[in-house]
């Protein structure tokens, strides 16, 4: 029993120290929505789709398309994810 607890606590400190989150749970539309605009052929798309699911949740997400479709404003972490995408994907 302590041997499981402190392999759990061990996964625990090390995701800690990854540096990135788990995804937030986002539905299945969502990701064919925005395929659509972005390719899941492209490395940047890939990068972009996945760095957007660690950074804001979903209804996070719904709201800052709202939001650029209202205002022509991104949200900045959004913006934030594709340019570290394309900086390390660059094509």
């Amino acid at each position: 029993m302590r041997s499981a607890i402190a392999a759990l606590f061990g996964v625990i400190v090390l995701a800690a120290c990854s540096g990135e989150s788990a995804p937030h749970a986002y539905p299945q539309s969502a990701f064919e929505r925005f395929s659509m605009s972005c390719p899941q052929e492209s490395a940047v798309c890939t990068c972009t789709w996945d760095k957007i699911t660690r950074t804001v949740t979903y209804e996070e997400y719904e709201a800052a398309l709202a939001r650029f479709r209202e205002t022509g404003l991104m949200e900045p972490r959004i913006t934030r994810a594709r340019t570290q995408c394309l900086e390390r994907h660059r094509e």
